[in-house]
């Protein structure tokens, strides 16, 4: 019999985070200290393939992803692993643009896993990006830091690195939710050239920026043509925040799919919050106010 010693008591925290960063679609995201937490309380080797779930707070509002993935790598890996009972708990809001589902299809899979074995990260990325259907916030929830990743005929490469750690990520995220689903139906299937220029030159930028700390250069580097035009109409306040104009504001873009803001910041964010939430206080529209730090990889 497999000895399961050690498992019981497990926590497996997985990080949200933010993708997209204005113009790099589906390629750019970073992990934010907001946790996703699947504890290992019971194992039942005479029930193999078994989960008892204990939610603390509001479960999922659909489908258990954290289930779904774990299922999606038993029945790839094909290892039978003893039954579990499992406490979750999240920091990380659904539907708001902040890599909730990401972090639960790379949670399930971390706890597959804990119960059959350590495996290549670069293959639960590719199983997380097939549940996700792209893979940018599954390459940071798994990866940390800032990840760029690209796929190709169901290949999938991510790299990270850090994020600068003076930069701040203040997140407002209005009192409604957008399922990612919707807010990519609304997208244009084709793009000018013109562009498609324009983002890559901004994508390109952006990370330079990060690199070299000519922060100065944020602003133009979040600029987009791309998703945030088009998903305008489903994010109230997106067009007044991308518009203000303050030196503590480093810059704003939508934060994933929405309907969370980003704003970029390295010293008053304090301030940063105050603008953000004045532009819902215009809509009559509450908001959470969350300043982050990212969750840097390990090396």
């Amino acid at each position: 019999m497999t000895d399961y010693a050690g498992v019981a008591g497990t926590e497996i925290a997985v990080p949200g985070s933010i993708s997209n960063l204005g113009p790099s679609f589906d390629a750019l995201s970073v992990a934010v200290q907001l946790y996703l937490r699947v504890r290992v309380l019971e194992v039942r080797p005479a029930a193999p393939d078994t989960i008892e779930w204990e939610f603390v707070g509001s479960g999922p509002t659909g489908e258990n992803l954290i289930e779904t993935a774990y299922r999606l790598a038993r029945a790839r890996v094909g290892i039978s692993a003893p039954g579990l009972r499992v406490r979750v708990s999240s920091d990380i809001p659904q539907t708001a643009g902040l890599g909730s589902s990401a972090a639960a299809a790379v949670a399930g899979l971390r706890l597959y896993e804990a119960v059959t074995g350590p495996r290549p990260a670069m293959t639960w990325l590719a199983l997380a990006s097939e549940l996700e259907g792209h893979p940018d916030n599954a390459a940071a929830a798994l990866l940390g830091g800032l990840t760029v990743s690209c796929q190709s005929n169901g290949r999938v490469i991510a790299r990270a690195t850090r994020w600068p750690d003076d930069v701040r990520l203040v997140v407002a995220t209005p009192d409604l939710g957008l399922h990612t689903a919707h807010a990519r139906q609304v997208l244009p299937n084709d793009i000018s050239l013109d562009d498609a220029i324009f983002n890559l030159q901004r994508a390109l930028l952006f990370v330079r920026a990060l690199e070299s700390g000519r922060y100065e250069d944020l602003r133009e580097a979040m600029g987009d043509r791309w998703h945030q035009p088009a998903r305008a109409a489903l994010v109230p306040g997106l067009a007044q925040a991308l518009a203000l104009d303050d030196p503590a504001v480093l810059g704003v873009c939508l934060s994933g799919a929405g309907p969370s803001i980003l704003a970029l910041a390295t010293a008053d964010t304090t301030k940063v919050g105050a603008l953000l939430t004045d532009v819902y206080t215009r809509l009559g529209l509450p908001c959470t106010i969350r300043t982050l730090s990212a969750h840097q990889p390990d090396v």
